[in-house]
């Protein structure tokens, strides 16, 4: 018989229900919940009232009422929105022209003509072919923004450059105003270009329709096929001077191949250098994807005639119609490094798209700095190498090869050729040289003899010295004695001429007397 003792939970009695209440207790809840939103009220009161005693924070303003500034620019938008919208134009795509420059395209009267006129001699128009173009007055709600007309500059006739003092058939610049285009297809677009005093820069805002976009961007695409047209005409046979002064230009027009005297084999060396702008050199270059670039370097001691051959190419392809850029190393106080004006005229050249001279003296000066070597490397024969389509020869000199870092000097793809321009050896050049400095004044029988002893005498000192040598006659409007003591000192020295012979070339650096 089991003798557990059962033993029974106890569970404690429920408290009695309130009279009224139900047996669920939902009366209790809504009592309690009624007495929290009294209590919720009650603080919001108390709140209310501590802030109404709380004296209010000072204005800033001081109660004069303030604006946020509104940029010239976008006053332009908005105006440029308003006068849209008062043309009954559908909706305007508004954006900043891609074309910001110094001419502005979109707004020179001048391209805006010639563009209009080619358009309406053709018998099928072009994709963006503007068909007439109008100078709107400025909204009055511009806020004088392009109302006055005024032009930024007066430009060279190529219409690229700053025109300067003193200078014949400038050109002005594209004004400030409102313009409204009409294409050929039938669509319309307006555009405003004025000075932006907020950022000190000029700005043009266009007001298109959507879908018509690409169309505008090929109406400045034709627009800046005729301004290059118009720049490369008027720069071809120029002289354009980088890092000097414009006045040397003038120097290298003067130069002539009449005053060298030089071997015939070196002129013809010299010469043939030209066939980089023969057409069918060009496109064997292209053909093998080559920049169309050739680098020569024309060696050998001070006073051989180097700058004279400079010069004299220079003025030969200005002649022919060739650009030609003349490099001066820059002061040290620029912030620019001498072969920064050499990769300067190379990307001119390249952009200009005509047969290009680039000169440069002294070429050792512009390749010795440790820092750009591989910028000059890369330059010259490299990734960086400029493609000119119409050909690009640089033609430099130096008196010291061997101050050029042998990875530019000895690498045929970084200087083509070497050319040596040496002293004059020959008698009959010698004879040349003196009667071409001498003139009229020269006599075959007088200065024949002296010519032959002073042959491999340095050109330089031939047109210092040929005073010397003029006869009696020449010097008539001299005093008689002081012409004989010339004539007689000149024959003197003459006489003496192994005073004057420098060091042969073979023997001033292993690179003179080696024409390769």
């Amino acid at each position: 018989m089991d003798t557990t003792e059962q033993v029974n939970p106890v569970v404690p009695e429920a408290e009695p229900t309130p009279p009224g209440a139900g047996i669920d207790g939902q009366e209790t809840a809504e009592a309690e919940t009624s007495s929290l939103k009294e209590a919720s009220q009650s603080n919001v009161v108390v709140m209310e009232e501590m802030a109404a005693r709380k004296p209010a924070p000072k204005s800033v303003n001081e109660g004069v009422p303030r604006y946020m500034p509104t940029q010239r620019r976008e006053v332009a938008a908005l105006a440029l929105k308003e006068l849209w919208q008062e043309l009954n134009l559908d909706n305007a795509l508004i954006f900043a022209s891609p074309l910001q420059r110094r001419v502005q395209l979109e707004h020179h009267p001048l391209l805006l003509h010639r563009l209009v006129t080619a358009g309406k001699k053709s018998k099928k128009a072009a994709f963006g072919q503007l068909k007439d173009w109008e100078v709107l007055q400025a909204p009055s709600y511009a806020q004088g923004i392009a109302a006055t007309g005024e032009v930024n500059t007066l430009l060279k006739a190529d219409m690229m450059r700053p025109a300067e003092v003193g200078e014949r058939g400038s050109i002005p610049s594209a004004p400030y105003s409102w313009i409204c285009y009409t294409f050929s297809s039938g669509w319309k677009a307006l555009s405003v270009y004025f000075y932006d005093s907020d950022n000190n820069d000029s700005h043009t805002l266009n007001a298109v329709p959507f879908g018509h976009q690409d169309e505008w961007l090929a109406f400045l695409k034709l627009l800046d096929d005729l301004h290059d047209n118009i720049w490369r005409r008027e720069r071809r046979g120029s002289i354009e001077i980088i890092g000097g002064s414009n006045e040397l230009a003038d120097v290298i027009k003067n130069g002539s191949y009449d005053d060298i005297v030089l071997p015939p084999a070196t002129l013809t060396h010299v010469m043939a250098q030209r066939h980089i702008f023969d057409k069918e050199m060009l496109k064997r270059y292209a053909a093998l994807r080559m920049p169309r670039l050739r680098k020569v370097l024309l060696i050998g001691p001070p006073g051989t005639g180097k700058t004279t051959v400079l010069k004299a190419e220079g003025a030969y392809h200005a002649g022919l119609g060739g650009l030609v850029f003349y490099v001066c190393a820059p002061p040290y106080a620029r912030n620019t490094s001498a072969w920064q004006q050499v990769s300067l005229a190379l990307s001119l050249a390249e952009e200009s798209q005509l047969p290009s001279l680039i000169l440069v003296e002294d070429f050792e000066l512009f390749v010795s700095n440790p820092s750009e070597l591989q910028l000059v490397l890369n330059t010259l024969d490299g990734v960086a190498t400029p493609d000119n389509p119409a050909g690009t020869l640089l033609l430099a000199t130096t008196n010291d090869p061997e101050k050029i870092d042998s990875r530019i000097r000895d690498r045929t793809g970084r200087i083509d050729v070497m050319i040596e321009v040496g002293l004059v050896e020959d008698v009959e050049l010698a004879v040349r040289l003196l009667a071409h400095f001498l003139g009229d004044a020269y006599r075959e029988k007088e200065h024949a003899p002296i010519a032959e002893m002073t042959a491999r005498i340095l050109q330089e000192f031939w047109r210092d010295r040929s005073v010397f040598f003029l006869p009696v006659s020449v010097t008539q409007e001299m005093c008689q004695l002081w012409a004989h003591e010339v004539i007689l000192t000149g024959k003197t020295i003459a006489e003496e001429s192994e005073r004057f012979i420098h060091t042969t070339t073979r023997k001033r650096g292993s690179y003179f007397g080696r024409n390769q």
